[in-house]
């Protein structure tokens, strides 16, 4: 090896490894999918090779223990999400205060191991139930300094995996053609479920705390009594999966909904359900395949050929 190469070929390895042939550390985030055998196979090759991992729950060990074995692990509680935003010294409630800095201080103890760890060299991982990036936990890397070495692997979230699971594809809403992803209402909100009814369009509802007379009375008003609605439970998993199918006139006689199972539920509300990818435009489509195959011109829908 002439000397070029060898210069060449050391500096790549600088690169590569960090100082003393040290691997480089780095921070993940990824999405576990909503049954542990979703994670998709980028997910399944970094967890393990994962250090430490960053959960939200000590039971989560036991969900991953396939990945986790007898590997480092550290809780940064989900509840320490609560208060995130606010400062502490401007909380005049000395209860509320109380909570909202210890919350602060335990986000502040996630960060500082996740970058003890990675400055160590070590793969840190916080695995995320479903996608992290639809209503997941990403705090971490709004902490943590914006060069920080990091990356999110998506997952299987609820919507895909409770959509998979209907065998129907919610952005066909026959005349519309899109899909808002909502929760429970929560003080100060601006874009209330309300509001976002009046579009009319499909709905797909994460129902932590859902206040189900309340959103169907909602409904009620927006929607048609005969619009179908879909409650699954369980999503992704082949033992659990169970598929409710009812209306928005019908849902609160039919369904227990104080029974499903809490936090582990999708609510689905749209004509998608029933009319599948058939549009309401389908004629203008096939005049317009007629003219393309045929050389003829189709008419404007609405507008008689001269």
């Amino acid at each position: 090896m002439n000397r070029t190469r060898l210069f060449w070929t050391l500096a790549l390895l600088t690169l590569t490894l960090g100082p003393a042939g040290a691997a480089p550390g780095k921070f993940y985030i990824i999405g576990m999918g909503t049954s542990p055998d979703l994670v998709s196979l980028r997910g399944d090759r970094i967890l393990r090779q994962a250090e430490l991992f960053v959960l939200e729950d000590a039971s989560d060990k036991e969900a991953w223990k396939e990945y986790i074995g007898d590997k480092e692990t550290w809780v940064a509680p989900h509840g320490s999400r609560v208060g995130y935003g606010v400062d502490p010294d401007k909380v005049k409630d000395p209860e509320v205060r109380a909570i909202v800095a210890r919350n602060a201080k335990l986000r502040q103890d996630a960060a500082d191991k996740i970058r003890d760890a990675v400055a160590a060299g070590k793969i840190v991982v916080a695995p995320c139930w479903g996608d992290p990036m639809v209503y997941g936990t990403v705090w971490y890397l709004e902490v943590l300094p914006k060069d920080f070495p990091s990356e999110i692997i998506p997952g299987v979230g609820a919507f895909q995996a409770a959509s998979a699971a209907l065998k129907k594809s919610t952005t066909f809403g026959y005349d519309t053609n899109s899909v808002i992803l909502t929760m429970c209402d929560f003080p100060g909100r601006a874009d209330t479920n309300e509001k976002l009814m009046k579009t009319g369009t499909s709905l797909v509802i994460y129902t932590m705390h859902l206040d189900y007379p309340k959103v169907f009375g909602q409904l009620k008003r927006y929607y048609p009594a005969s619009t179908p609605v879909a409650v699954v439970c369980f999503a992704g998993d082949p033992e659990k999966e169970e598929v409710i199918l009812s209306t928005v006139g019908s849902f609160l006689k039919e369904v227990n909904y104080r029974k499903l199972p809490p936090d582990l539920h999708t609510l689905f509300v749209g004509k998608f359900l029933v009319k599948g990818q058939a549009r309401v435009d389908g004629l203008i489509g096939a005049e317009a395949f007629v003219s393309r195959m045929h050389g003829t011109t189709a008419a404007p829908a609405g507008k008689p050929k001269k």
